[in-house]
């Protein structure tokens, strides 16, 4: 060899020199691969890809060119903070120590804890760490949910409760601002719209019990009525006084105007009196205006408010359904979990290839440790021998 350094040739000439070391440990540690990968247990792996769905529009719907651009960007951007959603709520405790009691784990984990607090810690932590894995991808802006077990039931299962329970948790326990701004307006149009219709039979009541259909109309049409027999009564009046100053009492003309007189006044007093008989039930008598009036005026006046307060709570109803359905994330599922056909470790070929390379490359320094050290050896005895042969020389 070589004092300087070993070079290239020198190396294949240790390894050829020390074949049968290196193919010897090459041998060993591809037979322990193959059994170590026929015995270590087979794992399954099942997956399943979601597509968060954002609402379009916006800036995108504006035009095109920058707008298109800034448009698409906002999209995205909505979908990777869904994705971060999904993913913060599968990745939560809670998500997933009901992951853990559904698929009973902690016997599949072979924890042997007598403590259920540190057992559930024990397989809260095997299962993040060793059996799922959720994960957003960037470039196909797809949610990937994976779970590998001994199982490949068992992880198809896993990730068909991950999509199954994210739905049911988005759809169902997700209280969002818009939901709850949706369900105040709700409660408050349908408390308002109750009010109404309780006015409204009040006022059939109303119009009912006292004959009337149009208060404001009718009371007008008495008071003129009213208006006119006492303004015909007042002008008879006259008449009949300048009568008096011209005739003699017991004239016709004085007669009949007196008579006109009595007449008029029966009329005004069945008017202002209620309850007379001549007087018809649909006229309202002038003594009960005022107070039904004041009645109807009430009764239309608490309508028109009810009204006016839905005219202006409903559309923002209308709007906060719109907003809550835009509020509320949802999600496609564009793969769903399916049966592995072939199993994700081990992988046997891969581990007999790089053990055995692995092993060729250590058993080649191996030769070449034990060469360099033969060397030395050899070196040590040929000074002691050249020492010892001068030595006898001298003496």
């Amino acid at each position: 060899m070589n004092k300087n350094g070993l070079g290239l040739l020198d190396i294949i000439l240790v390894i050829a020199k020390r074949k049968y070391l290196v193919i010897t440990i090459c041998c060993l540690v591809a037979i322990a691969a193959i059994i170590y990968s026929l015995l270590v247990p087979q794992y399954w792996e099942s997956k399943a890809t979601l597509m968060p769905i954002a609402e379009s529009g916006g800036l995108g719907s504006l035009g095109g060119g920058i707008m298109d651009i800034l448009g698409s960007g906002i999209l995205q951007t909505d979908k990777f903070d869904m994705a971060v959603d999904f993913i913060y709520i599968m990745q939560s405790r809670k998500f997933q120590e009901e992951v853990v009691r559904k698929f009973n784990l902690i016997p599949y984990y072979k924890i042997d804890e007598p403590d259920t607090l540190k057992a559930m810690e024990l397989a809260v932590k095997q299962l993040s760490e060793s059996t799922m894995q959720i994960f957003y991808d960037q470039k196909t802006y797809l949610v990937n949910i994976i779970a590998e077990t001994k199982n490949k039931e068992l992880s198809r299962q896993i990730v068909q409760y991950h999509v199954d329970s994210l739905n049911k948790y988005i759809l169902h326990s997700k209280m969002s601002k818009g939901r709850q701004k949706r369900e105040f307006l709700e409660k408050q149009v349908n408390n308002h719209l109750q009010t109404v219709d309780s006015l409204s039979v009040l006022l059939r009541d109303f119009q009912k019990k006292n004959r009337s259909i149009d208060i404001t109309q009718q009371t007008q049409a008495q008071l003129t009525l009213y208006s006119e027999i006492v303004s015909e009564y007042m002008q008879t009046e006259i008449e009949h006084s300048l009568a008096q100053s011209q005739y003699s009492s017991d004239s016709p003309a004085v007669i009949a105007l007196a008579e006109k007189m009595q007449l008029l006044k029966q009329k005004i007093k069945s008017l202002e009196n209620s309850g007379s008989d001549l007087v018809p039930e649909y006229i309202v008598q002038i003594d009960k205006i005022p107070d039904l009036a004041m009645q109807y005026a009430q009764l239309m006046l608490n309508v028109e408010i009810e009204k006016k307060i839905i005219e202006y709570l409903y559309p923002q109803f209308e709007l906060a359904k719109l907003e809550e359905v835009k509020d509320l994330p949802t999600f496609e599922v564009y793969d769903a979990p399916q049966l592995a056909g072939i199993r994700s470790k081990p992988k046997r070929a891969l581990t007999v290839v790089l053990s055995t390379v692995a092993a060729f490359v250590l058993s080649c320094v191996l030769a070449l440790i034990l060469e360099s050290l033969q060397g030395e050896n050899k070196e040590k005895i040929t000074a002691i021998n050249t020492a010892l042969f001068h030595k006898k020389k001298v003496s």
